[in-house]
């Protein structure tokens, strides 16, 4: 009798058991064919239905009810996908192709169908007691999973694949004992993704539950899923389950687990090296044919002898006509003018998911090595009716080169190139709706794109709102679960989750059936399980408001609005100092990394002392060659964290969180210091500042609660920025600035005798000692300061960059017209500077008597932090933009600290009148700061597109004429910058030198056509004049001995 009442009342948690259960292990077989699409309806889908049925007869029946602490969020989202779904079918899919209105209302319903489950899992939890055994359960499923997928790999049990419209239909297929393993799953990245979820459960669960046969099961169920995910190879998948892991073993504090989790993985790396070769096998090299006319990759290329034509109709074509479908060829090619070993391209229809397809995403085509040059090419064309390597095959005659390209393999490719970009376009099609459900491809390969492009902002607004609702619910009941094994069930839950949500990136697992089922029937078990701990009522959107301005949060907006300002700069290419120091990471003598790395710290030769700039690079040129998307990608980076940085000293420095926002705000609209984000050779400068700002942090932090770590982390970080530029030597100067300014009683002679004032600048000693041995550049040419000129010139700088900072880079074209103005005139800027000093110290009194004293801390140390950060450049006889990005942080806390003082003063007298003015005075900044910003932005665009311009069309006149091992090219009108930008002040030669990599290229820029050629003593050299657009022209001497363009 007890069996069946237990089996009554608790019904809907045995359903659930039984789905856990079915869900993953039974094959997605078709039943019912979907019209439009080779989705398919399948059991899992009438017996998930039959499910909802049920409980919808408990709920009429009051046995249940629909109110959980997701309820609300998930019919938000439910309703924006129906809106936004319904705007698709009515008013955007009647305009588009390849959308069908069946699909979008099918696939609204399915995302109703996943997170149902939420509700039946959530009703079955009765009892607390009946957590403990999902682990168990989960552990079983992965065994047999496992052991499934053993059967595929050894004994050809067979897999049901839906990765194309025939594997879809339910064709059983047998996995080669090299192929990937989904055991009962659709694909290797479902699995993959399952993995993820559930193991970081189960080795939870090892340390939660206390009898021992329990845990040896779960260790053999942990294993067995470490080992079938090695089998499924899947990258992304393997790398965030070992974040997952971590997090598990960080949650429940198990030190010694982490080496563990070290041997464990070197074992199978060991045993199981194809899933290393898979990570090396993310980039290849191709041999790729280019047409130089265009510029643009053809295709993969391969030598084939004569003998491979032998017996076939060969077609002459023109190459215009090469991708029509149905061409006319003039002439047939005859098999004895074949060369011996010629070059062909076949076309692919049929990609095998790991070779590359035609049109890959190439890595920087306009720098990769020229192999050879060719006037010829054949094509063979794929066709179903002919058996492979019997297409029809056409000649096609132009001017061609062979280059040896790195790219990404297909998995990247059909991202980057296809899932992403049609995705993007569907969510720029009404960027707070999206374009509906069905509106993009079966698969994007990244959820958070899926979620924009179907529903927009607002339904990616409210995915995220149920997991921000979960999250809260999780940590504040999780503390009061006295269970070992139910609390780490929950912990595991949210490793997994991290792991999904990382793993979401690139692959679509919330929309992957057996894995969104999974989810949601795990995630209602642990809210249900969660409310049963439930000691009184959570007040949800008390909590959400207080995420949302909380600090951290306010971290996230920050990154996100920096990453949105700079997002853009991405695909700039690259432009003058960035070949140099490309050059330097490429072009070595002895290539041993140990002998490259050393002489970058014992060798400067006569440059600037930046080792650590050079590793970058050296490290940048090695992993990802010359993909500049990566490099513009670490100093965003960067500049993001700086940003952070920057936010956490303020907070110390103002001891309020609202003065500290609007300093860190005013710090990301600054425009004036651009130049150090957009220009790849200035991430030397980014890396050396983030090391400033983590070297002060951390010294507050160790002046605050005195661990030996922070003090420890702040010495380091000091040495390492020290690397990287000279402007690492103001960071002990700020540091020490920073404590006596904010100990309790200013006093000088702290000055010397505190011991870890000496520490913090012993750095600096064998640093300029390095500098002297390695005979680096000191003082000389731009890089001087004059004596004479040192008091004006420091003077006058620090105006000059208060007014950058200040004004933005437009500003510079004004001080440099006072400047020349001032240095005709010695007398008048002299008695202009002591006014100036008079009117400073004037201010400065006045304004002194009327702050407290720790507003007058704040107030000495911006300003002293904004001409510390300027001390290496303000005896120079120029300023620069990149060199005012640490010095705008003080400036941001001067302009945050007299803006709040003004306000409270005006707002005394008059609110809305000051409430106004305000807003004039933020949308005034803005104005100017985002105008001169965009404008920058520009420039730099276009003088990427200038410089990659000149490497294409220099590549062109390559083909002609050939470059031989020893060549002098003369180049005239030489681009020094646009607008803002650089474009090529250096780094010309360095730029030829990688187009043509191991040639005796020797570089002259000349001032016209007619001096090169009157100082040209060499039979091979060539003359090339600049365009507007940063390509070439030609320059020769004819017969008669006139000097003329010659047209390329």
């Amino acid at each position: 009798m007890k069996f069946f009442t237990f089996i009554k009342d608790n019904i809907l948690y045995l359903i659930t058991l039984a789905l856990f259960a079915f869900i993953p292990l039974y094959p997605k077989l078709p039943l019912i064919d979907v019209r439009n699409t080779w989705a398919y309806v399948r059991l899992e889908d009438f017996v998930v239905l039959s499910t909802i049925i049920v409980w919808f007869i408990l709920l009429l029946k009051n046995k249940i009810s629909f109110k959980t602490p997701l309820t609300l969020p998930i019919i938000l989202f439910w309703i924006i996908g129906g809106i936004s779904t319904l705007h698709g079918v009515l008013i955007l899919f009647p305009t588009l192709s390849n959308v069908f209105s069946n699909v979008a209302i099918l696939s609204f319903i399915r995302r109703i169908e996943y997170m149902f489950l939420f509700f039946v899992a959530f009703s079955g939890m009765r009892d607390k007691k009946l957590l403990q055994y999902i682990p168990i359960l989960l552990g079983i499923i992965v065994i047999l999973a496992s052991l499934y997928g053993f059967g595929q790999k050894f004994l050809g049990f067979p897999a049901f694949l839906t990765g194309n419209e025939e594997f879809a239909k339910g064709i059983p297929l047998r996995i080669s004992t090299l192929g990937r393993v989904p055991s009962t799953f659709a694909g290797h990245y479902d699995l993959a993704a399952y993995l993820v979820l559930v193991v970081p459960i189960i080795v939870s669960a090892i340390f939660g539950f206390k009898k021992i046969l329990l845990r040896i099961f779960f260790l053999i169920s942990a294993s067995l899923g470490f080992i079938l995910m090695f089998m499924t190879v899947s990258r992304i998948s393997f790398a965030v389950l070992l974040i997952a892991l971590l997090i598990v073993i960080i949650i429940q504090k198990k030190k010694l687990a982490v080496i563990s989790l070290i041997l464990l993985i070197s074992v199978f790396v060991i045993l199981a090296p194809s899933l290393l070769s898979r990570f090396a096998s993310t980039v290849g090299k191709v041999d790729v044919l280019v047409d130089t006319k265009t510029g643009q990759a053809i295709g993969h290329i391969k030598e084939v002898p004569a003998s491979y034509f032998k017996n076939r109709i060969v077609f002459i074509q023109p190459i215009s006509e090469v991708d029509k479908k149905n061409t006319t060829s003039s002439a047939v090619f005859p098999f004895e003018k074949i060369p011996p070993q010629s070059q062909l391209i076949v076309e692919s229809n049929k990609p095998n998911g790991e070779s590359l397809p035609q049109g890959s995403s190439y890595i920087n085509l306009s720098l990769s090595p020229v192999i050879k040059t060719s006037h010829l090419y054949f094509f063979e064309k794929a066709s179903d009716k002919e058996p492979e390597g019997q297409g029809e095959i056409r000649a096609v005659f132009g001017d061609f080169v062979i280059k040896n390209a790195k790219a990404y393999d297909i998995s990247f490719t059909t991202r980057f190139q296809g899932e992403w970009p049609n995705t993007l376009a569907a969510f720029k099609r009404n960027i707070f709706l999206g374009s509906g459900y069905g509106s993009v491809s079966l698969a994007v390969d990244n959820d958070y794109l899926r979620i924009l492009g179907e529903s927009g902002l607002i339904g990616f607004l409210s995915f995220l709102i149920i997991f921000l609702i979960s999250a809260i619910y999780i940590k504040k009941i999780l503390p009061d679960i006295d269970s070992g094994p139910v609390k780490s069930f929950i912990i595991g839950f949210i490793a997994g989750s991290v792991g999904l949500f990382l793993n979401a990136i690139f692959i679509d697992v919330f929309e992957a059936s057996k894995i969104a089922f999974s989810y949601w029937l795990i995630m209602g078990i642990v809210i249900g399980g969660l409310a049963l701990y439930k000691k009184k009522e959570i007040d949800t959107v008390s909590e959400i408001k207080k995420i949302l301005i909380s600090p951290y949060a306010f971290i996230i907006y920050l990154i996100t609005a920096g990453f949105i300002l700079f997002a853009g700069a991405i695909s700039y290419y690259f432009v003058g100092d960035d070949f140099t120091w490309l050059r330097w990471a490429t072009d070595c003598i002895n290539c041993n990394p140990l002998a490259i790395v050393s002489e970058y710290f014992t060798k400067a030769n006569g440059f600037f002392y930046r080792p650590g700039t050079k590793l970058y690079f050296y490290l940048m040129q090695n992993l990802f060659w010359l993909n500049q998307t990566v490099y513009h990608f670490v100093s965003i980076v960067l500049h993001l964290l700086n940003i952070v940085l920057f936010f956490l000293i303020s907070r110390k420095i103002f001891k309020n969180y609202y003065l500290s926002v609007i300093s860190v705000l005013i710090f990301i609209f600054l425009s004036g210091y651009t130049e150090a984000i957009f220009w790849i050779a200035a991430t030397g400068h980014l890396f050396n500042i983030t090391f400033i700002l983590l070297a002060l942090l951390s010294f507050i932090l160790w002046r605050e609660n005195k661990k030996i770590f922070y003090f420890a982390l702040s010495f380091v970080s000091i040495i390492i920025s020290l690397l990287f530029h000279e402007l690492g030597i103001i960071a002990p100067l700020l540091i020490i600035f920073y404590d006596l300014i904010f100990q309790e009683k200013i006093i000088l002679k702290s000055l010397f005798s505190k011991l870890y004032y000496y520490i913090l600048f012993f750095p600096v000693l064998p640093y300029l000692l390095l500098r002297l041995l390695s005979q680096s550049h000191w003082l000389s040419g731009d890089y001087n300061y004059n004596l004479l000129k040192l008091p004006f010139n420091f003077f006058g700088n620090i105006l000059g960059y208060f007014i950058l900072i200040l004004f933005g880079s437009f500003s510079l074209n004004f001080y440099e017209g006072l400047r020349s103005l001032l240095r005709a005139n010695i007398p008048f800027a002299f008695l202009s500077l002591v006014v100036l000093l008079l009117i400073f110290i004037l201010f400065y009194r006045f304004l002194f008597r009327k702050l407290e004293n720790n507003e007058k801390r704040i107030l000495v140390f911006s300003i002293l932090f904004f001409i510390v950060s300027l001390l290496p450049f303000l005896g120079l006889g120029n300023i620069t933009s990149r060199y005012s990005y640490l010095a705008s942080f003080g400036i941001s806390l001067l302009l945050s600290f007299f803006l709040v003082k003004l306000f409270k003063f005006l707002y005394v007298k008059d609110r809305q009148i000051t409430i106004s003015i305000f807003a004039l005075i933020a949308v005034f900044f803005l104005s100017i700061q985002l105008f001169q910003f965009q404008k920058t932005q520009t420039d730099w665009q276009r003088a990427g597109q200038k410089s990659k311009s000149f490497l294409s069309s220099l590549e062109n006149a390559y083909v002609h004429y050939g470059v031989s091992e020893a060549s002098t090219l003369y180049f005239v009108d030489v681009p020094i910058r646009e607008g803002e930008a650089w474009i090529f002040p250096v780094g010309l030669e360095d730029a030829t030198w990688l187009l043509f990599p191991g040639k005796n290229i020797k570089v002259n820029i000349v001032k016209s056509v007619d001096e090169a050629f009157a100082i040209m003593s060499e039979p091979n050299g060539r003359v090339f004049k600049f365009n507007e657009d940063g390509t070439l022209v030609e320059w020769i001497k004819n017969i008669h001995g006139e000097i003329t363009p010659l047209n390329i």
